[in-house]
């Protein structure tokens, strides 16, 4: 018993990774599983999800920071470019002001009749034909000479002071801007943290699901067996139990019992070795519990009517508390499974059919599911669980 749950137990293993994702391997199925032991996992992964879930909210909250922040430099630096073009043209208009007091100067000279050239004040002032007239013409120079150096000390000190105030604001933006890449550096790395933390969020989702998954599984099977907790899937699985057998169908109602019967499209009596489970097409049929593939039966011609009586059938060898059990899956629609392959409980070994053309002795979809107990049939009630006919029942346990 144990070797063959022990292919069963990997079969459990590959599903779940093939199901999930890589990462979802890391929750190993093993025979020395506890139920106990899966639900901690459960616990522990919706945990892992909450404090996740938090740490992203708070880093998507500083993303959100940051991104005002640098919106708020950005506005900054907008304001002191502009500011700086102001300047220019304050500068521009300055540098003509200049230029027309120059003139004004020039004019006022003009005015007074004085030449231009180096030497125009003295020659002006040498001019002079007498001492008042010297002492006059030294007081006009004065006065034109400290009007012009006044007029133009005023402007350069204006163009000083906005070349000043540019070079300021040209200093805070430089500032701001380094300001901001170190932003986007920060931003950068609460935008990964935040990729981060998403995926191990996945992750544990993932997680999450294989746990609820493997729960799903083997909580009914505990129960079913009357085991502890804290036993492992294999002392679980090698206690006895009185069905041996599990539903093959994770829902449905039995229409048709096991034993002599009027057939519906026959026409005649005769031995019905088994019982007709009423379910859906394409409802997937699982194996009653571990075993071997010996008979896969498919219809050779589909295609032409009332060609099969049984349709696609499969016959899985069992041993079952010591005894031989094969178990008999007609009627079906499609087949997953080829002779010599292990099933487990989990393994879906097809889907149900059941009202096609070809398959005469239906009259609507179902599942034949018979059991022979050392080579002959047998009621399959008496080693699995059915509720009584017609009411129907949505667990395998």
């Amino acid at each position: 018993m144990k070797k063959i749950f022990a292919i069963f137990l990997l079969s459990v293993s590959v599903f779940f990774t093939l199901c999930l994702s890589v990462k979802a391997a890391d929750l190993e199925i093993t025979g020395e599983t506890t139920l106990a032991s899966i639900k901690k996992e459960l616990a522990d992964y919706e945990s892992e999800m909450k404090n996740l879930a938090e740490e992203k909210k708070k880093a998507q909250q500083k993303v959100k920071e940051i991104e005002n922040e640098i919106a708020a430099i950005g506005e900054t630096i907008n304001n002191c470019e502009e500011e700086i073009e102001e300047l220019k043209e304050e500068i521009v208009e300055l540098e003509k002001q200049i230029k027309n007091k120059q003139l004004e100067i020039d004019n006022l000279i003009n005015f007074e009749q004085i030449a231009s050239g180096d030497n125009v004040y003295l020659e002006y002032i040498f001019n002079a034909k007498s001492f008042t007239d010297f002492i006059y013409r030294a007081s006009v120079v004065e006065q034109l000479t400290a009007y012009n150096d006044g007029l133009i000390d005023d402007m350069n000190n204006l163009i000083k002071e906005n070349e000043d105030t540019q070079e300021d604001l040209e200093d805070k933006i430089d500032e701001n801007e380094k300001n901001s890449a170190k932003l986007s550096k920060t931003l950068k790395s609460y935008n990964l943290s935040v990729m981060d933390i998403s995926e191990a969020h996945e992750d544990a989702s993932q997680l999450y699901d294989a746990a609820k998954d493997a729960l799903k599984t083997f909580q009914p099977m505990y129960e079913k067996l009357g085991c502890k907790e804290t036993e492992t899937i294999n002392e679980c699985m090698d206690a006895p139990y009185s069905d041996g057998l599990v539903r093959p169908t994770k829902k449905g109602k039995v229409t048709s019992e096991y034993g002599w019967r009027l057939h519906p499209t026959l026409g005649y009596y005769r031995m019905h070795n088994g019982i007709d489970i009423a379910v859906g097409m394409g409802t997937p049929v699982y194996a009653a519990t571990n075993g071997v593939v010996t008979t896969v039966s498919k219809v050779k011609n589909p295609n032409k009517a009332n060609s099969s009586c049984g349709g696609n059938a499969v016959y899985v060898s069992h041993t079952v508390k010591g005894k031989k059990v094969t178990t008999v899956y007609m009627h079906l629609h499609t087949i997953n499974v080829k002779v010599g392959e292990y099933v487990f409980l989990n393994t879906v070994i097809g889907t149900s059919g059941g009202g096609e053309k070809y398959d005469y002795c239906t009259t609507g979809p179902h599942l034949h599911f018979g059991v022979k107990v050392s080579g002959s049939y047998a009621n399959p009630r008496n080693y699995v669980d059915f509720p009584a006919r017609y009411k129907s029942w949505s667990s395998r346990w």
